[in-house]
C-alpha cells in the first residue's frame, strides 16, 4: 500500500469518525439500567422505613430528585467519554503496531469503489481508522487523554456527591483497561480477554456502578441488567472482530474470533444475541401472567416493557441475520438498537416486582 499523507491536524470529520458514536449506545444503555435499578432501590427502601434520614453513607434514603438526576448524567457522562477515550487509544495502538494498515486499505479501497452507488451501500463499509489515515498519532493520542481527562472530572464529581471516595479505584481499573486493551507492551486485547473485559467493564462496572452511585445498594434486578447488557455489549465486539478476522488472524491478535474460526464464532455470536432476546421474551411472558401481582404495575410502564421486549426480539432477529450474511456493519448498528430495546424493557418490566 502506497504510503498515506501525513496531516498536521485532526479534522472534525475525522474526530466524530474516531469517537465510534454508533457505538456509543453501549455507555448509554448500562446507565439507564443501573439508574432504573436505583431509582427502584430507593423508593423501596423509602416504602420501608419511616425513619430514615435524608443522607446515610451518601445514598439518599427518601427519592431525591435533583441528586438522582445529577449523578445519573454524570455517570453518563462518565461512561460515554470513557468509551470515546477507549476508542481513540484503540486506533492509536492499533495505528502504531501496524494492525490497521490493512484495514486502512480495504476501507480505502472500499470508498473508492464505483459500485457503492448507494448511502446504504457506503454504510456497510467500517469506519476509517485515523492514524493510518494520514491523522498524527500524537494527536490522536491527545484526543483519548482529553477525554480520559473529562471523565475523570465528572467522576470525581460523582465521588463528592455521593461520598463513595473508593469509586476512584474503580475509575482507575476503567482507565487501566481501556489502555491495555491494545496497548502496552502485552495487550490483553491481543490475548483473547478483550470480550471478557467488554463484559465486565461495559456490563457489570457501567450499571452496578451507577446503581450504587444512586441508592447505596445492589440488588438482584441490577445483577440480572448488569449481566444482559454485558452480553450485548460482547455480542458487538464478536460481531466487530468477525468483520476484522483475517487482518487480526494477520497481526497476531488472538480474539474469540480468531480462535473459533468464521463460523464457530459466528454461532457464538448469535447465541449471545439470542440469550438476550429469550431474556426480553420471558421477562415479557412472566409479566404477562403474574401482571396483577405486582404491585408497581401501570399502564405505562407495561407498555415501555412490552414496547421494548417486541424491539429486542425485532432487533435481534435482524443482527443475527445480517451476521449470518456477514453484514456485519449494519449488524452492529442493530446491536446498538438492541441494546437501548434492552434498557427499555428492563425499565419497564424488572421494576415492576
Amino acid at each position: 500500500m502506497a504510503d498515506v499523507e501525513r496531516q498536521d491536524t485532526v479534522t472534525i470529520d475525522q474526530y466524530i469518525s474516531g469517537m465510534r458514536v454508533r457505538t456509543l449506545a453501549l455507555s448509554v444503555a448500562p446507565v439507564w439500567i443501573g439508574t432504573a435499578a436505583g431509582v427502584g432501590i430507593v423508593r423501596e427502601r423509602a416504602a420501608a422505613s419511616s425513619r430514615c434520614t435524608v443522607l446515610t453513607g451518601g445514598a439518599s434514603c427518601v427519592p431525591d430528585t435533583a441528586r438522582i438526576a445529577a449523578v445519573a448524567v454524570l455517570c453518563l457522562l462518565v461512561a460515554m467519554l470513557l468509551q470515546i477515550a477507549a476508542n481513540f487509544v484503540n486506533d492509536y495502538s492499533d495505528g502504531i503496531r501496524g494492525t490497521d494498515a490493512h484495514r486502512a486499505a480495504g476501507a480505502i479501497a472500499a470508498r473508492l469503489d464505483d459500485d457503492l452507488d448507494t448511502p446504504a451501500d457506503r454504510m456497510e463499509v467500517p469506519p476509517a481508522r485515523l492514524v493510518v489515515s494520514g491523522v498524527p498519532p500524537r494527536h490522536v493520542l491527545a484526543a483519548a487523554v482529553v477525554n480520559a481527562a473529562l471523565a475523570c472530572t465528572c467522576g470525581l464529581a460523582v465521588v463528592v456527591i455521593t461520598g463513595y471516595w473508593w469509586l476512584i479505584v474503580v475509575g482507575a481499573l476503567c482507565l487501566a483497561a481501556g489502555w491495555y486493551y491494545v496497548g502496552g507492551r502485552r495487550p490483553y486485547g491481543y490475548m483473547g480477554f478483550g470480550e471478557v473485559a467488554v463484559f465486565v467493564f461495559f456490563g457489570l462496572v457501567a450499571t452496578l456502578g451507577t446503581t450504587y452511585a444512586i441508592a447505596g445498594a445492589l440488588d438482584a434486578a441490577a445483577w440480572v441488567g448488569a449481566a444482559a447488557i454485558g452480553v450485548v455489549a460482547v455480542a458487538v465486539l464478536c460481531v466487530n472482530n468477525l468483520r476484522d478476522i483475517d487482518t487480526d488472524r494477520a497481526a497476531g491478535k488472538r480474539t474469540w474470533a480468531v480462535r473459533m474460526g468464521r463460523t464457530w464464532g459466528t454461532v457464538c455470536t448469535i447465541a449471545l444475541i439470542a440469550i438476550v432476546s429469550l431474556g426480553a421474551a420471558v421477562a415479557w411472558a412472566a409479566t404477562s401472567v403474574q401482571g396483577e401481582r405486582l404491585a408497581h404495575l401501570s399502564v405505562l410502564t407495561a407498555f415501555l416493557g412490552i414496547l421494548g421486549a417486541v424491539c429486542a426480539l425485532l432487533t435481534g432477529w435482524f443482527a443475527a441475520l445480517d451476521i449470518a450474511k456477514r453484514n456485519y456493519m449494519r449488524a452492529m448498528r442493530s446491536l446498538g438498537l438492541l441494546a437501548l430495546a434492552t434498557a427499555l424493557t428492563f425499565n419497564g418490566f424488572a421494576l415492576m416486582i
